[in-house]
């Protein structure tokens, strides 16, 4: 059984010293690998393991016995689940996720992903890596870097995904060892400026992987009871404990894993109070994600919707550390002007909207309408105009109501400076 969480352990100091300790297993592999004199065959190790839906013995031969080896004994190891992992919570969080998948996936972009980035420090790991920023006015780095995430959400959360050798479990291995390569490079020359160890922490440290962690668990969970769900405790205790065993997989130390959403909501706040701070790296990333949604989304009517959201799904944590957290990534209300603007945008797409409805009520019937267009824009994005497939079982697909692909076919005429666009069908996924 798992130990339980303890809350009183989560000190100043323990977080301190969590940010000086990483992953030993995977740094371990890449350590060896390097040892080896085989520092060339990192990409294309990293290259397999992208390309690979499952892990067999001997699928690295071509490296050679002794890499192939260690890299057999990798998959063996990180594949074991902990024997503490119970099937029917398992079960139920993937029928969550079924459930409510594009909200889900709005939240990421709106909710989890800002929060990562209000963490200056764990902030500027994204930045110095180069993966998560728009280069040139273009999108590409930053559609593949959240096509990445949103791709293991949805391995994870898919049935069988947390199952030995299930997609999920597949698909956190790699990215163990993209964080180890990562910490690799960062710390050998390979950023822009030497890694600043002493100040920033290791690279992807435990914290830092806590609290993206968190951000996937009890973030989420407040983004949908923020949006008027209702979730029994039996579901919020499902979804944490899907997270659990996936942080296990991660090799996050099992005493960072809480067992509720109380316990998580506390402890990203706890992270948030440690972190959080204006970071020229998190407003950048911020900047490139607005972008990124904004070039997805058909039609310019939803261009403010993105910064709006992301200031109200932090208001809790806000409120909970007492940091000014929308602030630190540049997406604060303007006040009058900002709820005006948002105010008839919602009006433009409800038709109903008074101003008497409550804040709550607005974000509601905005992310409503949202969302969806934000998942179509998605799978259009990736699978259609990027070459870039996005795999969402068909199960999945019929749920949510996105088994089609979608490209604009006509826009309105500018109404209060808002233009929507309707869509045609362009083909079926499959």
């Amino acid at each position: 059984m798992k130990p339980p969480f303890d809350p009183r352990k989560i000190t100043i100091e323990a977080l301190n010293q969590f940010r000086f300790a990483t992953d030993p297993l995977a740094d371990g592999v890449i350590s060896q690998i390097i040892q080896s004199g085989h520092e060339k065959q990192i990409n294309q190790i990293l290259m397999t393991l992208v390309k690979s839906d499952t892990f067999q013995k001997g699928i690295f031969s071509s490296l050679g016995q002794q890499l192939s080896d260690t890299l057999d004994s990798y998959i063996e190891v990180s594949s074991k689940l902990p024997e503490w992992a119970d099937t029917r919570l398992i079960r139920r969080g993937e029928q969550l996720f079924e459930l409510y998948g594009p909200e889900v996936f709005m939240l990421l972009n709106v909710s989890s992903l800002p929060m990562c980035y209000c963490c200056g420090n764990g902030a500027q790991v994204l930045y110095d890596t180069g993966r998560l920023l728009a280069h040139n006015g273009k999108v590409d780095p930053l559609a593949r870097r959240l096509m990445e995430t949103a791709q293991m959400i949805v391995n994870i959360l898919s049935s069988g995904g947390l199952s030995p050798e299930g997609r999920g479990i597949v698909t956190v291995q790699k990215v163990r060892l993209i964080h180890a390569s990562i910490r690799y490079f960062l710390k050998h020359g390979q950023a822009s400026s030497p890694w600043d160890a002493t100040r920033l922490g290791e690279p992807i440290n435990q914290e830092d992987l806590t609290g993206t962690l968190m951000s996937f668990g009890p973030v989420i969970l407040a983004g949908l009871k923020r949006l008027g769900i209702t979730l029994t405790d039996d579901d919020t205790l499902a979804w944490m404990h899907c997270w659990n065993v996936t942080g296990h997989q991660l090799g996050i130390d099992e005493s960072l894993l809480p067992d509720t959403y109380q316990q998580g909501f506390q402890l990203a706040t706890d992270i948030l109070i440690h972190q959080a701070q204006h970071s020229d790296a998190g407003v950048a990333l911020t900047n490139s994600c607005i972008q990124f949604i904004n070039s997805i989304v058909p039609g310019n009517a939803f261009d403010s919707v993105p910064a709006y959201l992301m200031s109200c799904f932090l208001e809790d944590f806000e409120k909970a550390s007492g940091k000014d957290l929308s602030t630190y990534i540049n997406v604060s209300s303007n006040g009058d002007l900002e709820d005006r603007l948002v105010l008839d945008l919602a009006h433009f797409v409800t038709e109903k909207l008074s101003k008497q409805e409550g804040r709550n009520v607005l974000v509601r019937k905005i992310a409503t309408a949202f969302n969806k267009l934000l998942l179509q824009g998605i799978i259009y994005h990736f699978n259609g105009d990027k070459g870039v497939q996005f795999f969402i079982p068909p199960s999945l697909q019929v749920s949510w109501g996105v088994s089609d692909i979608w490209n604009d076919h006509k826009t309105s005429p500018s109404i209060l400076g808002n233009r929507l666009a309707w869509q045609k069908i362009k083909e079926t996924l499959t």
